[in-house]
């Protein structure tokens, strides 16, 4: 719902009163016949839907993360909090507290919490209007949001849905971001694992838009092989999902999303162990990922979305 989304925008335009303003390069999306406009794109956040904050918050700060306070946002009825990173990403924590403005989310969490969407900034809204429609996807029109509060600090943006929504109900949206550090030494997260019921069709749908669609690769985790899609520093990792398989029951997928699992780099990847240990208990053991040394916190541990760590991806 298009609504509450820019609620989710409106909590990362109050997280701006820090001072840590990360900046990174962006990739151009060359529009690929017949999508003739251009403008640039950036994975910027995932929206990870919790039941109770306060429980989500203390669960992700036992795993070693900043989580910065968010705020109430009376037109949605939603509130969250963030999480962070040098690279310009975040995780968005994001609950509601009026189920009938919030009534899509408030349907999504009746039935599980975890990841719901993936935003994806872009420097023009219009553009990617144009180009989504130019690929035969329909698309909203640009839709202003606007963020107040008793903070002098005012932000406005345009949010733009694709429908049918793109793998990982994704949404494009254009706003600042934050950085904090965290004990943990996360510095952003490096790829999002989403299942897909058709490759080709994915493929061919993020191509058409214009964007760098990149390798495959296997994935002995997921028993499958992954298709990335480049957007910036960070990538999507299209999967099929009839090819998943794995020796856990954590690897499960979020209906409406499709999100799996989050690659978040890390500075320092002992240090991530041994804050973990020292705040949760859990001694994580190291596995080579397709990324090199990493470790894995299950679902049940981050209210929904399995998190890899991972050792200087990039």
């Amino acid at each position: 719902m298009i609504t509450n989304r820019s609620d989710v925008i409106a909590q990362a335009a109050a997280f701006m009163l820090m001072t840590a303003i990360a900046s990174y390069t962006a990739i151009q999306i060359q529009g690929a016949p017949p999508v003739g406009l251009r403008t640039t794109a950036n994975l910027e956040h995932v929206v990870i839907a919790v039941r109770d904050l306060g429980a989500a918050t203390t669960s992700y700060e036992r795993l070693g993360f900043t989580v910065t306070p968010g705020g109430s946002h009376p037109s949605g009825g939603t509130t969250g909090n963030g999480v962070f990173f040098g690279n310009g990403t975040y995780l968005e924590l994001l609950t509601f507290y009026d189920r009938e403005k919030a009534a899509d989310l408030a349907k999504f969490l009746e039935e599980r919490e975890g990841p719901r969407s993936i935003a994806v900034e872009v420097s023009s809204a219009i553009a990617i209007r144009d180009s989504l429609q130019a690929a035969g996807i329909e698309a909203n029109e640009p839709t202003k949001g606007k963020w107040e509060s008793s903070s002098p600090v005012t932000k406005e943006w345009l949010t733009v849905d694709p429908k049918p929504a793109l793998p990982g109900n994704i949404f494009f949206i254009d706003y600042l971001k934050a950085s904090q550090p965290h004990p943990n030494t996360a510095i952003g997260i490096r790829s999002v694992w989403v299942m897909v019921k058709s490759m080709l069709e994915a493929k061919h749908t993020f191509e058409r838009l214009g964007f760098s669609v990149g390798r495959q690769i296997h994935a002995p985790r997921f028993g499958a092989v992954a298709q990335e899609v480049t957007l910036g520093r960070a990538s999507l990792m299209l999967m099929m999902s009839k090819e998943k398989h794995t020796d856990s029951d954590d690897h499960e997928h979020t209906a409406g999303s499709d999100i799996v699992c989050l690659s978040i780099m890390v500075h320092d990847l002992e240090a991530t162990r041994a804050v973990i240990k020292a705040r949760s208990g859990r001694t994580l053991e190291v596995y080579k990922g397709i990324y090199g040394s990493s470790v894995s916190i299950p679902a049940n541990l981050t209210h929904g979305i399995e998190i890899e760590f991972v050792q200087n991806a990039r």
